[in-house]
């Protein structure tokens, strides 16, 4: 009995190398059969704030993203992408830890160098048509009008979080995370109690996609503490194309006063080489004493002017709310892309001014040269309404601000 029970002892441990064995050639294999993907973007930018008492800001920077993806491992395969910005110029401020640091004689360009690990995650696929991801990743949703991943910064936004995908159901995508953290385009770190993104997309109507979500915010600040629900229907008709959205805003956890709503709307068509549209964006401000609607964690920059006047919308700071019409243009040609937009802002609520803010033009020249190179030149011209003399801080001086980058990358 003895010798039988040493001879399972000895196959045991054999298999168990043998086992061992396996699994390490596996990972080295993994390892070995991975893809390595880099980043490379080189920016100027320009803004010049007129009479605020400061130099124009002027940045050169270069961004460097280097990111490793394994190969699959029993289901599995993990990213990692390290993200540094240098600065060549730094003729700016910038907040960071909600001071102001920089060049504190100069104006705002909000691209702070230093380093970090912008996304690392593990991708677990061995659950039907489900993916669940663990640790620092982007997140997009929609058109990124509530959480997004703001890439036109040259730090962006990635988020500590769980998420799972499923796509079991033909057409419909459901996407579940529960945050904790956010990675700011300050390289600072924004702490959460929790985060609940609820999200479903549906695309088995050819040509068009419809949204559901429900965003749940609990906050350090309990004043953001919000529940966002909405619906988003996108697409193409023939030559027409069109969006349009909807968020209510109440309360969560321990906030109060949330009662704010969102609308935008879009109408264009595309003909051979031009493309055209015109769209409303409708975000509520303070009314009496409900807060002003918080569009969250959004790519903001992609929304309401490039000049950046209505950022305070990220964090439910626009007292006076924003009605944003707009109209756009745009040709391409010999592979060159112009694009040319107009912006006529107005406030939401009149309770502490009855007025208009101003208007912006915005500007657009891309190329993209090869697979992997790609450029642009682009301006943005705020000019605020002679009249706005409602004393909030921000919009209140005309601003021109001029980028120019160069972006390589496989």
């Amino acid at each position: 009995m003895k010798k039988f029970v040493l001879i399972l002892g000895v196959l045991a441990a054999f298999w168990a190398s043998q086992v061992m064995a396996s699994t390490i050639d596996d990972l080295t294999d993994a390892l070995k059969s991975g893809k390595v993907s880099m980043q490379l973007r080189l920016g100027y930018e320009h803004s010049n704030l007129q009479d605020n008492g400061k130099h124009p800001a002027n940045g050169i920077n270069l961004r460097t993203r280097l990111g490793y993806r394994t190969a699959d491992f029993y289901n599995s395969n993990v990213f990692i992408q390290f993200h540094n910005v240098t600065n060549f110029m730094e003729e700016f401020s910038y907040k960071h830890d909600g001071k102001l640091e920089g060049d504190k004689a100069n104006d705002v360009i909000a691209d702070p160098d230093g380093s970090r690990i912008h996304q690392v995650y593990l991708d677990y696929k061995g659950l039907s048509d489900t993916v669940i991801r663990l640790g620092r990743q982007e997140i997009i949703l929609d058109d990124h009008r509530l959480i997004g991943n703001i890439n036109w910064r040259q730090n962006g936004q990635s988020f500590d979080a769980a998420s799972i995908t499923n796509k079991s159901i033909p057409g419909l995508t459901l996407f579940g995370s529960y945050v904790e953290n956010v990675n700011t385009i300050l390289l600072d770190d924004l702490d959460l109690t929790a985060m609940y993104l609820l999200h479903a997309k549906y695309t088995g109507f050819k040509g068009h996609a419809i949204s559901a979500f429900c965003y749940l915010l609990d906050a350090e600040q309990d004043v953001r503490d919000s529940a966002t629900y909405g619906a988003r229907a996108a697409g193409k008709v023939a030559v027409l194309k069109y969006a349009i959205d909807f968020a209510h805003q109440s309360d969560f956890s321990d906030g109060d006063d949330h009662d704010g709503n969102m609308f935008n709307a879009f109408l264009g068509g595309d003909l051979g080489m031009f493309s055209v549209g015109a769209g409303f964006s409708w975000i509520s401000g303070q009314d009496g004493s409900d807060l002003p609607f918080d569009t969250l964690f959004s790519t903001a920059h992609k929304f309401n002017g490039w000049s950046d006047q209505f950022l305070a919308t990220n964090g439910g700071k626009l007292r006076d709310g924003l009605k944003d019409y707009y109209a756009q243009a745009a040709i391409k040609y010999m592979g060159i892309k112009f694009m040319a937009v107009y912006h006529y802002f107005d406030t939401s609520e009149d309770d502490h001014f009855d007025g208009t803010y101003g208007d912006e033009i915005d500007l657009l020249i891309a190329k993209k040269f090869t697979k992997n190179l790609s450029g642009l030149l682009k301006y943005a011209n705020y000019n605020k309404d002679d009249n706005f003399e409602n004393g909030f801080a921000n919009p209140t001086k005309d601003e021109q601000v001029f980028w120019a980058r160069l972006q390589f990358s496989f």
